[in-house]
């Protein structure tokens, strides 16, 4: 208990993700978790305890045939987990046994969710538990009304419970079948539900209420509709902004690129190739559910959706990524020094000069250990010409999305672990992952030195 109480909260974090991933893959590793006939191995439950509390999606063996029922139950639970977080779970059970929540339990619930504040951090966490669960379960009785039709009400309501959970937070995980959603690539019903539960996911727990407080007031008439939008945070507004933005310029570049494509959206109507333009496009940002084939897809469309899998979803909710306001402030920064300002502002308002750091510390990072990675996967394959399947599992990995060009169940044994590492890396964050295990806490220079000019460029 000493040890845990000098730890730092992100790292408290970061091996919290950890044992939960241990505990899944001795789960999976009973015999009853795997469907008659079939043998995991320690990897293979490792590969899929990570994938399902990480929320990726990438899977060695087939879900739907390999696991028994409690095997897919287990499986359910590391995703709910590791979309609420592991946090939100030990404070939902504290609150239940009436616990006390010390300031390191209040510290730990800040870190979880990356937020600025203290205040109401327990509050704030039962809304998200609260708002996680009935957005799941309208997802659930939306999908049962394709689900249950295709394969009976128990089976269905199954299915809907189970999809609706693990698209919600972003897993992209479903046992359907061995081909994701691409049976329902005709039905805009099951592709705007599993859409709806991915933007929901993704857009972030903070964006929630801004949006809710704004129809409140509407509702009560304290405001009309314009001012209660200009009243919410520059965070929420920016998290939109730039969710709207790239579903529209991804559903474009998709359907433009791949409309003539026999093996992706070619031989579709003209109104199922918008929707699936814009399904993949929303499954792009960290969902790794698919409509149709990712390995028929052009080369240049999978470098395209790369950048998507980077970029993910927004901050404080169940998307992996960079993040959508990380990308953002980076951009943002480029501008600035391109018009020659020294400060961003953003609505009227400067963005701190920490968040500035931190953006380009993370898109550093994350780039760097995409190009590791990827050199490392395609050294230890022995396989030639994978470059692009290659760099497309690794940021699919990092990214948390779980897509991959029928390359997941391929990899060699140093494949599979390095493809759990980015998993890890990119669930925890790489930021996180530099400071959780610091052997020194973060310090603010206590010297402060003369300014000399350097070339840059």
């Amino acid at each position: 208990m000493k040890i845990i109480k000098e730890m730092t909260t992100t790292r408290i974090i970061a091996l919290g993700f950890l044992l939960t991933i241990i505990v899944g893959t001795l789960l999976l590793m009973l015999p009853f978790a795997t469907a008659s006939g079939n043998h995991t191995s320690i990897l293979e439950a490792l590969f899929t305890s990570t994938t399902s509390v990480c929320v990726t999606g990438l899977v060695v063996v087939d879900t739907f045939a390999h696991w028994s029922l409690f095997g897919k139950i287990v499986i359910l639970a590391l995703i709910q987990i590791g979309g609420l977080g592991i946090v939100s779970i030990v404070t939902m059970f504290m609150h239940i046994l009436r616990r006390k929540f010390t300031l390191k339990s209040t510290m730990l619930i800040q870190d979880s969710y990356n937020l600025n504040t203290k205040q109401d951090l327990k509050k704030f966490t039962f809304k998200v538990i609260k708002g996680t669960f009935c957005i799941e379960f309208l997802g659930a009785l939306l999908y049962s009304i394709s689900f249950c039709k295709e394969y009976g009400v128990p089976r269905g309501i199954w299915y809907s419970v189970f999809n609706s959970i693990s698209a919600f937070c972003n897993a992209g995980i479903d046992i359907l079948g061995n081909n994701s959603l691409a049976n329902f690539a005709h039905n805009p019903l099951v592709l705007f539900t599993t859409s709806f539960l991915i933007i929901t996911g993704g857009l972030g727990f903070v964006v929630w209420w801004d949006i809710i407080d704004i129809f409140a007031r509407v509702k009560l008439k304290k405001c009309s509709l314009i001012n209660s939008i200009k009243k919410i945070n520059v965070h929420s507004k920016l998290v939109i902004m730039m969710t709207v933005l790239l579903l529209v310029l991804g559903t474009i570049y998709i359907y433009f690129a791949e409309r003539n494509n026999p093996l992706t959206i070619g031989t579709f109507s003209e109104t199922d190739k918008w929707i699936n333009s814009f399904f993949q496009s929303v499954t792009f940002r960290t969902a790794g559910f698919y409509s149709f084939s990712q390995k028929g897809m052009y080369e240049s469309s999978a470098l395209f959706g790369m950048a998507f899998m980077l970029i993910g979803g927004s901050p404080v909710g169940t998307a992996g990524g960079i993040k959508t306001v990380t990308i953002a402030v980076v951009f943002l920064n480029f501008l600035s020094m391109i018009r020659d300002r020294d400060e961003i502002v953003l609505f009227n308002r400067k963005i701190p000069n920490v968040a500035i750091k931190k953006a380009v510390a993370i898109l550093f990072l994350a780039v760097s250990l995409v190009v590791v990675m990827t050199i490392l996967l395609i050294v230890t394959s022995g396989k030639d010409n994978i470059f692009v399947d290659s760099m497309f599992e690794v940021v699919s990995a990092i990214g948390t999305v779980g897509l991959s060009r029928d390359y997941t169940s391929s990899l060699n044994t140093i494949g599979r672990v390095l493809i759990i590492i980015c998993m890890y890396l990119g669930r925890i964050g790489p930021i996180s992952m530099t400071v959780a295990f610091s052997s020194q806490n973060v310090r603010k220079n206590l010297i402060h030195y003369p300014e000399e000019n350097i070339i840059v460029g």
